[in-house]
């Protein structure tokens, strides 16, 4: 399980500063992120970072029904993809401002999935 969980963690890292840089990008140079790596990798790492949580869940034995923690872990990431879509997604409707909130609080709702996994508790980010 260790090699596992360390996998998790490289792939939590790369993910976040994947959505840093294309949530930069997004807003400063959009016409960078039209290339076929920046469209394709973020979804190979997320893939990988989603089975590996998979497999710790399956591992360790957890059930979110009775772990409150990864059940708001869960939850949060709900909040967090959909966040992250109205950031980063290519629907041009969207002023950089609308992109700009969202993409700051996918990033703080992102803040918060790291403070439930390491304390294992589904407290606020602000009280710990």
């Amino acid at each position: 399980m260790p090699t596992l969980k360390f996998f998790h963690v490289i792939f939590v890292t790369l993910s976040v500063s994947g959505f840093f840089l294309r949530g930069v990008l997004r807003l400063s140079a959009p016409g960078l992120l039209d290339n076929r790596l920046a469209r394709t990798l973020p979804h190979v790492n997320d893939t990988l970072l989603l089975v590996t949580g998979i497999a710790l869940v399956v591992g360790y034995g957890w059930n979110p029904l009775h772990h409150p923690w990864l059940e708001a872990k869960l939850a949060a990431l709900l909040v967090y993809i959909g966040l992250g879509s109205v950031a980063l997604g290519r629907r041009g409707e969207r002023s950089r401002k609308v992109r700009a909130v969202a993409w700051l609080a996918a990033l703080a709702v992102f803040a918060y999935i790291v403070m439930v996994a390491l304390y294992k508790t589904p407290r606020p980010w602000f009280v710990f």
